[in-house]
């Protein structure tokens, strides 16, 4: 789960328990209020049922009756019970149903002067009066369809609003919380191009008062710490390189000639020769140190449009210079005949390197010191495999294919420093291209170039 996604249901569910929280005391307040509203309304009327029915004498009950089937405020289902002192009943408003009573009611009502009760959608008042010297208890039950209405109403009304206000919660939460991450979205996607090709690059800072900016700013300084670090470690193998590069190129030249005089015994020369290969793998590992030692700048400024064929035909012809016993098979596929291969932006000379490292190793690791290599030209893309028939490489050593130094199982026998592909790896990053390894058809090697046109 993304933190925008966190945030926005963290802060939705917040919004959401504060309405309930607020819909529910609302429901509550509004629930005491209706019934005491209607306790009241139940006083009254048995107030006003006990002053009409002193005034009007106990024999004057069905005009009593009369009178309250006339009133405007009648009480829906309302039922009325009027006892004396001798709990007698005196008065009833009941025609087809009985008010159940019982004289412990009656006796409980002279010491509480009132009580209400409530069963079902029915509502029970209770009160003692005394009025001229003499004690009433009165029963009185009504049913309060109005507010009980209302208050169902007011229920539905913050249910259904409750699940829409959850919605509109999350939708605006979500769109409120994406522009405000907007700058994080941007320093994410600035973070994601920066590599060890440019490290030079900085995250734009607009301010520095909120937390964003006050971590891009850390960002950058630490980007400029890596970034001094690294250019101090080339330039150290660079300066080095080059002070290498000189004795070994006079040891190189020595022992050239040394071999070359005719005094020396083929003892001496079989010697020397050992010594001069391995001299030239040490110029060779001098030189792959100063071409991972460049920098994407110095490289991007030689870019020019390049054809892949050419540089192919150029690496061909030195490694056949180099390896005479080395067979290379040169195939290209268009998509239609009648097209000319694309070009691409980038150095000659560091492509040459790409292709004459993958050309050596294919010939030096291949059972029968043959190489195929292949352009398929697409829409957007050219791909270059160059393939041979040796040992396949294993799955733990193709995790680890294009690091430093690293040689495989089946690199047994074979001289190499293990920098070549890592060599190609940095080389193709900087051209924005990509290589991979595949085995492919009759168990064959497979490096696959990919150059973006």
């Amino acid at each position: 789960m993304t933190l925008r996604l966190r945030i926005s249901l963290f802060v939705t569910i917040l919004f959401t328990v504060l309405y309930a929280i607020i819909a529910s005391t609302v429901i509550f307040l509004f629930s005491e209020f209706r019934s005491e509203e209607f306790q009241d309304r139940l006083r009254q009327k048995a107030l006003s049922t006990v002053e009409l029915l002193i005034q009007l004498k106990e024999t004057d009950q069905e005009l009593i009756k009369n009178l309250d089937r006339q009133k405007i405020d009648n009480l829906f289902d309302e039922k009325t019970l009027v006892f004396n002192k001798d709990f007698k009943l005196i008065y009833s408003s009941i025609y087809d149903s009985l008010l159940t009573w019982e004289k412990q009611d009656l006796l409980a009502l002279g010491k509480k002067k009132e009580f209400f009760r409530r069963f079902n959608d029915t509502e029970v008042f209770g009160s003692y009066y005394n009025l001229k010297n003499e004690p009433y208890y009165i029963l009185i039950s009504a049913k309060d369809t109005a507010g009980l209405r209302k208050l169902q109403y007011l229920i539905y009304f913050f249910f259904f609003s409750f699940i829409i206000f959850s919605m509109l919660a999350l939708f605006f939460t979500r769109i409120t919380i994406d522009r405000l991450l907007i700058p994080l979205h941007f320093f994410h996607k600035k973070i994601k191009s920066i590599n060890e090709n440019n490290l030079s690059e900085r995250i734009e800072i607009n301010s520095e008062k909120n937390e964003i900016d006050l971590l891009a700013n850390e960002f950058n300084l630490m980007l400029k710490r890596i970034d001094d670090s690294l250019k101090n470690q080339l330039e150290f193998t660079a300066n080095a390189s080059h002070e290498l590069r000189t004795p070994i190129s006079r040891m190189m030249a020595q022992l050239e000639n040394k071999l070359l005089d005719p005094n020396s015994s083929n003892d001496t020369k079989i010697f020397l020769n050992k010594i001069l290969s391995d001299t030239n793998q040490i110029s060779e590992l001098i030189h792959s140190l100063l071409i991972l030692s460049k920098n994407q700048k110095s490289i991007s400024a030689q870019e020019e449009m390049q054809r892949l064929d050419e540089i192919v035909y150029t690496c061909i012809d030195k490694i056949n210079q180099i390896f005479p016993d080395c067979k290379i098979y040169f195939d290209i596929l268009l998509e239609n005949e009648t097209d000319d291969i694309k070009e691409i932006r980038g150095n000659k000379t560091m492509l040459e390197i790409v292709f004459m490292n993958l050309i050596k190793n294919a010939y030096s690791y291949s059972t029968n010191k043959e190489v195929k290599i292949q352009i398929v030209q697409h829409q957007q893309q050219i791909n270059c495999i160059i393939s041979n028939n040796g040992h396949t490489i294993n799955e733990a050593d193709q995790k680890r294919l294009f690091e430093p130094f690293m040689r495989g199982q089946n690199s047994k026998g074979i001289n190499g420093f293990g920098l070549g592909l890592r060599i190609v790896e940095r080389i193709l990053n900087i051209h924005h291209s990509k290589i991979m390894y595949q085995i492919g058809q009759d168990e064959y090697n497979e490096f696959i170039l990919t150059f973006f046109i």
